[in-house]
């Protein structure tokens, strides 16, 4: 049988399911039903890349389930009910936008920049305002107050704004003011090249779809209803976990953290370390030393303790009776300091490592911190509210040589 893409694998199972599924779901089925090949050791990262990327297809329902683009329902996952139900709203309100009146269409705009953070919001006159129809401050931090003019355009779908309308705005505009052109249409490409332009007032755009996420965010047009929705008790049918699911968790550190020395300088704090070990008996209080005395900005002991934590979480060192030695794996990495090697190692031992790196490198385009925060969260047991740990496993790939940061975000490669 002709194997299939992963995609295309993802399209046919959730095709099938009568609920949403998680990326580790769909490849595991895939692999039973022999619906793709892969030589690689996480498929589940490369599936997931294609279904957190393919938004035309795709649609995210809950933490990490997914549902193809066109399913509406799912007696498992109400979630799905609830995303149609507000998609259906959505629709709505942007009817009810486009059919009232300008001006109060304005204020609505003015209501919705007040619940963002912006400060002394002001509709203008409806005539001689030339052109602008609401001002407001933007303050930042009690720092930078941002002066802002805002031109809105209550316009029919398709009746896209071109760049004249951002020319206009600014020849509206004071020298220290900044524009913001709201519509609940879309804006051509050259009116998004014109905002963008060089040496020229910056202008923000927010289209319809924008603009309707942001009335759902504040809850300016729109209000939460609180009902109880009742849904499938898995874990009372779903009695046989794998002995993998139930180690998953336990066999590997959630935790991965820096090394002194400079972003840049992990892998060579690290080899330094493992030097010092080999050259001398050392325990856990010589090498809290050897930290403090070579690297200047370690003055806490506390601090230079968890540095040790850094390679034993790795599974490069450990320690017995007190006295610190290289486990088999630092052994053969201090002799060759093979890069691959201390990548498939750090792998083993520290969760989400390697799929992160799969994650990048299978995706598309370039993926942000916050998004890369969001797949580890949704497919991992795991709760971060921060970005550090996600961060932290950047940097090291980024050190080890498997990930490159840009202006875009970070990659795989």
């Amino acid at each position: 049988m002709k194997k299939l893409s992963f995609k295309e694998a993802a399209i046919k199972i959730l095709r099938d399911a009568d609920e949403p599924l998680s990326a580790k779901e769909i490849t595991q089925i895939a692999l039973a039903e022999e619906l793709i090949e892969t030589s690689g050791a996480t498929p589940e990262a490369t599936m997931a890349a294609q279904l957190y990327t393919d938004s035309g297809k795709f649609k995210k329902v809950g933490k990490g389930l997914f549902a193809l683009k066109k399913q509406t329902e799912s007696a498992k996952s109400p979630l799905l009910a609830i995303q149609n139900q507000n998609n259906l709203v959505k629709d709505k309100l942007i009817e009810k936008i486009q059919s009232m009146d300008p001006f109060q269409f304005e204020f609505l705009v003015a209501e919705l920049l007040r619940k963002i953070g912006y400060e002394n919001v002001e509709v203008t006159k409806r005539s001689g305002d030339k052109g602008i129809d609401v001002i407001g401050n933007l303050t930042v931090g009690g720092l930078t107050n941002v002066k802002t003019v805002i031109q809105v355009k209550r316009y029919k779908t398709g009746n896209n704004l071109s760049g004249k309308y951002i020319t206009q705005l600014r020849g509206s505009a004071e020298v220290d003011q900044r524009g913001l052109i709201i519509t609940t249409s879309d804006f051509t490409k050259d009116a998004q090249n014109e905002a963008k332009a060089i040496n020229k007032m910056p202008v923000a755009l927010v289209n319809g779809q924008k603009l309707i996420d942001l009335l759902f965010q504040y809850k300016v047009g729109v209000k939460e209803d609180i009902v109880k929705v009742y849904s499938i008790d898995s874990e009372l049918f779903d009695v046989e976990l794998s002995d993998s699911t139930l180690r998953s968790g336990e066999n590997k550190s959630r935790s991965i953290w820096p090394l002194p020395g400079g972003i840049n300088s992990y892998v060579e704090t690290l080899n330094l370390l493992l030097d010092r070990i080999i050259e001398r008996k050392s325990t856990k209080e010589d090498l809290v030393d050897w930290f403090v005395n070579t690297f200047e900005n370690v003055s806490s002991r506390k601090t230079a303790y968890g540095y040790l934590n850094v390679p034993k979480n790795m599974g490069l060192i450990d320690f017995e009776n007190g006295t610190c030695f290289l486990t088999e794996a630092g052994t053969q990495y201090r002799v060759d300091k093979n890069l691959e090697f201390l990548f498939k190692t750090i792998s083993l031992n520290i969760l989400a490592f390697e799929e992160v790196y799969q994650f990048l490198l299978n995706s598309s385009e370039p993926k942000t911190d916050q998004e890369v925060l969001e797949y580890v969260n949704e497919n991992f047991d795991v709760q971060w509210s921060t970005l550090a740990q996600v961060n932290f496993r950047l940097l090291w790939l980024i050190n080890i040589g498997k990930v490159v940061k840009t202006d875009n975000g970070y990659h795989g490669k």
